[in-house]
């Protein structure tokens, strides 16, 4: 079930948003939240391109 959500929050996203290089600040409720391997921190920039690929990754097991 994670792979399709992870799968249909990503088409929604591609469908919404104009400029996938558009740079998005990463909240502290965002950087707090558990099981991300993506090391991100509170006022980070990262485009949403790079949150999307982060997103599609395999999960470890």
């Amino acid at each position: 079930m994670a792979s399709t959500t992870k799968i249909m929050s990503s088409i929604i996203v591609v469908e919404n948003v104009k400029n996938l290089n558009e740079k998005v600040k990463i909240s502290s409720k965002a950087a707090g939240i558990g099981g991300s391997r993506l090391g991100l921190h509170t006022n980070d920039e990262v485009t949403v391109n790079d949150l999307l690929y982060g997103l599609m990754l395999c999960s470890r097991k």
